[in-house]
């Protein structure tokens, strides 16, 4: 190999063969081997896997100062085109193939005036015959000059080592007159389009379809440059030690600046990999390689989007040069000073990428190394909000407006069951009679709220057992107030009457829960029923240990120190069932203090919280519920909005459950159905509903985002959005509409010249301008005046609409007949009513003289004509 600098080129046309020129042109082709096998010469190892041979050698150019392979004039491989730029100032085309050229280009010669060196070339991608040269100044010679290689070439009787002479070939397109040309390329996207560097000092480009200058920009970055084949706006060039990025939507100055450790030598766009740009330092043994992953047009500040990294072929030698291959992704040629070549895969980090469909995917470069979705097996064991979130929405989870209480149906979870059987309950109370104490009226006041409210003391009542017939009547001491019979409202347990105990019992035994039932029985005195529920149950479930805790119950006493309960307190810790052990501890409490009760977390809380305010004393019972709260706040529990509500504390236990789940859907539906009158005083409640409207978007679940904002608009506290369509006067160009008010602006500036609803119809005349509306095509009326063709309505002065509802109380701005209507080719127009009937027998324009067919444009018409 040649000892001088070596410099590369992979075939824009053959996958397997390249191009070397130092002081001579050799052609290669690679060929594909193992990492064990043995190469002997001729062929040479190129890489891990690959190994070259010389094919041909071309020594009849010298003083070799740029090289240019055409992308594609010829159809057969070896006789493709190869611009040779020399030091003289010639610009040769040659090939390796030794076949007579029937078209005679292949040796054509285009010799400059004055000898200079040749410092670039560019053939055109994508018009193969035009080729670009960008020289050294010359004495009133062009500096850039395009020539159309098939233009003027004759067949020669030469043979095929005679040179043609290019005297009779003329220049297609000359440019830059005393200037010097660094480096010139043709853009990839727009065929005669030409970027030259000039002087040292500019950036021009050139439109060689009408030979003139289209923009000059200033800048000493004017060598290496190279358009990116994968974005038609940019291009890249350097100077010294800094390497520009160029946009030309905004080609004033660069978009990116690059610095490098060394002079640039050479730059390069990857043609396999978008963004992927290379860089050559001079006397450097490493190919920089930059991923341009972002930058902002005309922004001031730009934050780093470029990730560089260094590939090192051999750190014994230089890198003279390295050419990028044209179709396999991320492949490097290389070559040293000494002539040794190197094939180099840059390696793309493995990177991970989470799409919004809980969608994993593992990718390096194009290649998917992995794929996984939420159908796959590892996501049943995987605890993902966003998979739930996913599955509740498209089974409406939020959209059942009439029974809250169904959404909870959709998930299993049962806080979130809780929640909106709570809800639903809340709502009732809301939109029902349920006052507090005080007659204030409920607003989703919590269980702790409510208890805070009065100062009054509870009274002491004893409540007899139910059931005990044939022993001593015995009585359970219970508070009672005003206030804890609303908590026990809140709570589902307002049974003061025995109609409504007996109904709630009914209904949990109906879904299977005989030990709540029981429980529940029990804490209201009631045990010869809870005993006739064990019963029902073992008899249904088939559960002969039912029958055996009947069979304890059964022999309850209220004596402190008898067998029964004492065998009933060392046995209770042995139950599986919570609501079972809370009960025999409540039945075994000696103290009063019914913390046994209290302490069994599985216990539903509305049970828990209704116990204590049965049982507990004042004091005790604030104590309690104070307690609970800030644990079920700390945890996140949504149970906990029992005792908040959906005041203050309640946004705080709300956002403290968004906080450690991620579960913004649930939230922005309470805020929904509950909280929109506190949107506008607490952000956190708008940016929930924000959040979970954009999640939709995302999941492509846009049905069941336009239901959700249907549930918002429906809403007394939604904000309506501002008008944005106005009728404009065609003289004062501005609004003639009567509803123009802005947000903040409750009075209408209009209101002196009588554009309310009910003067709707009377208003003849613009109000800024008073010049006069346009006039009705067919009653000649002026246009917001009542239809010449209906009657009003009584004492209202709106026309009547025989598709309106006399009997709706909401009150129309105007009616749909007396609308402004016009077509939007011609222009003309009138009532909307009167266009109707029209339009029923025509289809042209009713104004005389126009031939429009205003009908037949409308796509969406379904209206009979019987016009031809």
């Amino acid at each position: 190999m040649s000892s001088v600098r070596v410099d590369v080129h992979w075939s824009p046309l053959a996958d397997d063969q390249f191009l070397t020129w130092g002081s001579d042109l050799q052609l290669y082709q690679v060929q594909e081997v193992s990492p064990t096998d043995v190469i002997e010469l001729p062929r040479f190892r190129l890489g891990p896997k690959t190994a070259a041979s010389l094919l041909a050698t071309n020594n009849d150019l010298q003083y070799i100062k740029c090289v240019a392979w055409c992308p594609g004039l010829e159809t057969d491989l070896s006789s493709n085109l190869i611009a040779v730029g020399q030091a003289n100032g010639k610009v040769a085309l040659t090939n390796f193939s030794k076949v007579h050229d029937p078209r005679g280009i292949k040796g054509k010669e285009f010799i400059p005036k004055h000898t200079r060196p040749v410092n670039s070339l560019s053939w055109n991608t994508q018009e193969p015959q035009l080729l670009a040269a960008g020289l050294d100044r010359g004495r009133s010679e062009p500096s850039v000059i395009i020539w159309d290689v098939t233009r003027g070439s004759q067949p020669s009787s030469y043979g095929s080592e005679q040179k043609n002479s290019s005297s009779d070939v003329k220049p297609m397109v000359e440019f830059g007159l005393n200037e010097t040309c660094q480096s010139l390329a043709f853009s990839m996207h727009t065929s005669r389009t030409l970027i030259a560097g000039m002087n040292n000092k500019h950036i021009k480009l050139f439109d060689i379809r009408d030979s003139k200058l289209l923009t000059t920009v200033s800048s000493k970055a004017v060598y290496g440059i190279c358009t990116d084949p994968h974005n038609e706006h940019r291009f890249a060039s350097f100077v010294d030690q800094q390497v520009h990025i160029w946009d030309f939507r905004n080609i004033e100055r660069p978009v990116l600046y690059l610095d490098a450790n060394k002079p640039v030598v050479k730059l390069a766009w990857c043609p396999s990999r978008a963004n992927l740009l290379g860089s050559l330092g001079k006397d450097s043994s490493t190919v920089r390689i930059h991923d341009v992953l972002n930058y902002i047009i005309g922004a001031e500040d730009q934050e780093p989007a470029v990730v560089s990294r260094s590939i090192t072929p051999d750190l014994n030698n230089f890198v003279s040069a390295f050419s990028w291959h044209p179709n396999h992704e991320n492949r490097l040629l290389t070559a040293s000073y000494t002539g040794k070549l190197f094939d180099n895969v840059v390696h793309e980090r493995i990177t991970l990428n989470w799409s919004v469909t809980s969608a994993i995917v593992w990718t390096n470069g194009k290649k998917t190394l992995q794929h996984v979705d939420n159908k796959n097996e590892m996501y049943a064991h995987l605890d993902d909000i966003s998979t739930a979130i996913m599955t509740r929405a498209k089974k409406r989870y939020g959209l059942f407006v009439e029974n809250l209480a169904s959404n909870g149906d959709v998930t299993d979870d049962m806080s979130l069951k809780n929640l909106w059987t709570w809800l639903d309950a809340a709502r009732s109370h809301v939109s029902g009679n349920f006052k507090l104490p005080g007659g204030t009226p409920y607003r989703y006041h919590g269980v702790l709220s409510l208890m805070t409210m009065g100062n009054s003391s509870s009274d002491v009542t004893h409540r007899p057992w139910v059931g005990l017939e044939g022993l001593k009547t015995s009585y359970a001491k219970v508070f009672r107030s005003e206030e804890r019979i609303r908590a026990l409202e809140l709570c589902s347990w307002g049974f003061d009457n025995e109609a409504v105990l007996n109904s709630f019992l009914n209904q949990l035994e109906a879904t299977g829960n005989y030990t709540r039932a029981v429980a529940i029985a029990v804490f209201n005195q009631r045990i010869r029923q809870a005993i006739q529920i064990l019963q029902r149950g073992a008899k249904t479930k088939k559960d002969p240990g039912l029958n055996s805790t009947a069979m304890a119950l059964s022999g309850y006493t209220e004596e402190r120190k008898g067998l029964w309960r004492e065998t009933c307190t060392g046995l209770r810790s042995q139950l599986s069932d919570p609501y079972l052990r809370a009960m025999f501890a409540f039945l075994t409490d000696d103290a009063d203090s019914y913390d046994p009760v209290l302490s069994e977390t599985e216990i539903a809380i509305q049970d828990r919280v209704a116990f204590a305010c049965s049982y507990l004393s004042d004091s005790r019972l604030k104590e309690y519920l104070e307690r609970l709260n800030a644990r079920l706040t700390e945890e996140g529990n949504l149970d906990g909005i029992l005792l908040t509500g959906l005041c203050s504390e309640g946004i705080d236990l709300l956002q403290r459950y968004v906080d450690l789940t991620g579960d913004v859907q649930t939230v922005a539906l309470v805020t929904i159905h509950a909280l929109q009158h506190l949107v506008s005083k607490d952000t956190r409640l708008a940016h929930w509903v924000q959040s979970y409207r954009s999640l939709l978007d995302s999941l492509r679940l846009w049905n069941e985002r336009a239901e959700l904002d249907v549930i918002m608009n429906k809403s007394r506290y939604a904000e309506r959005p501002p008008q944005h369509v106005y009728i404009t006067c065609t003289f004062c160009m501005k609004s003639i509409s009567a509803y123009i008010q802005a947000p903040g602006r409750p009075r209408n500036p209009y209101a002196r010249f009588g554009t309310g609803s009910a003067n709707k119809s009377k208003m003849q005349a613009c109000p800024n301008c008073r010049k006069p509306l346009p006039r009705c095509s067919l009653c000649l009326v002026h246009m917001g005046t009542v239809s010449g063709w209906c009657s009003t309505s009584k004492g209202t002065g709106i026309e009547d609409d025989s598709n309106a509802n006399a009997d709706d109380p909401k009150k129309k701005l105007a009616n749909f007949m007396t609308w402004f209507t016009w077509c939007q080719t011609c222009r003309h127009g009138g009532h909307a009513q009167h266009l109707m009937e029209w339009f029923k027998e025509h289809t042209e324009c009713p104004v005389t003289q126009c031939n429009c067919k205003c009908m037949l444009l409308d796509t969406v018409s379904r209206i009979p004509s019987s016009s031809t």
